[in-house]
């Protein structure tokens, strides 16, 4: 009897390669490493600095991206495929240059999970800022805290985090097959930078809580119930971004940390309904002590 031609390895393999080949295309990564690489050569156009150290700076401290020494900055909207920055207190600015002496980029101006944007554009400074060589990635968020021991203009270092983002489009088709395979992340939050980060504080004068960040969807602020589910996960503040992109930083090899200005108690706990505009204020206010802690630590890294 003759062959059919569905008895041909060939042509019986081809649609399971098609359909394959149709299921990566699907992904929102699928063409992220040459996105990076535009955004990346778009800045090489302009400088050639290569930062040691990469911020990523929540609401009140936007103001670092002037301070730098020798900078040079870029409205993120004028970046390819940069998300542009729709929240009130984030500038969407990008700045490349030198703080206490060392090289860093920084970051003025998040996007955000609930601005309808997927979690590859999301991360895409966590991209960029490691393909223009950081190694060290260091954010910043403003917080409410379900910790009845914590105060709005507290500040915390996070030594976990729960993520209830999700992690859909965080890493590539070659990053999830690479985790398939075995390949170790680094630890999710660095116990030498921790480490670093408390001994800055110290020198500072500035009290860190250590603690646990959860990070949620938004942009509603969490009810009281979700509040007391977080707190009994152990949950001690609650933000709205950072658990993926430092999710990633450790993926991708980074050493990473977060420092938390607490805003405000969490809904159920605080005294009255809760509002943007005085989580900026209240950030503001904090922020020149978180900025204290972040000369410090660069201060150290200068001199080491």
């Amino acid at each position: 009897m003759e062959a059919s031609v569905l008895d041909s390895p060939t042509v019986g393999c081809a649609p399971e390669r098609d359909h394959e080949r149709m299921a990566a295309e699907l992904l929102p990564t699928h063409d992220l490493d040459a996105r990076v690489r535009e955004a990346v050569a778009a800045i090489r156009a302009r400088t050639a600095l290569t930062p040691r150290v990469g911020l990523t700076l929540g609401s009140g401290l936007g103001g670092v991206v002037d301070a730098l020494d020798d900078a040079t900055a870029f409205a993120t909207a004028d970046l390819p495929h940069w998300p542009r920055s729709t929240v009130h207190g984030h500038a969407g600015r990008l700045a490349l240059g030198r703080w206490q002496g060392v090289p860093v980029a920084a970051l003025a101006g998040r996007s955000h999970r609930y601005e309808g944007y997927p979690l590859d554009r999301v991360t895409f400074a966590v991209r960029v800022m490691h393909a223009l060589g950081a190694r060290t990635l260091l954010f910043t968020n403003a917080v409410g805290a379900m910790n009845p021991e914590y105060r709005p203009g507290d500040l915390m270092l996070a030594v976990d985090h729960i993520n209830f983002i999700g992690k859909r489009g965080l890493l590539t088709r070659a990053e999830l097959a690479a985790r398939r395979l075995g390949r170790a992340a680094g630890e999710t939050y660095s116990p030498r930078l921790r480490a670093a980060l408390l001994a800055a504080a110290l020198r500072a004068g500035v009290r860190l809580h250590q603690g646990v960040l959860m990070g949620g969807l938004g942009p509603n602020y969490e009810t009281a119930s979700e509040v007391r589910m977080a707190a009994s996960l152990g949950a001690d503040v609650a933000c709205m971004s950072t658990v993926h992109e430092v999710s990633l930083a450790a993926q991708l090899g980074c050493e990473a940390a977060s420092i938390s200005c607490i805003t405000n108690r969490a809904t159920g706990l605080s005294d009255g309904p809760l509002a943007h505009d005085e989580v900026t204020v209240v950030a503001d206010r904090v922020a020149s002590r978180l900025r204290t802690v972040l000369e410090e630590y660069l201060k150290g890294l200068a001199g080491a």
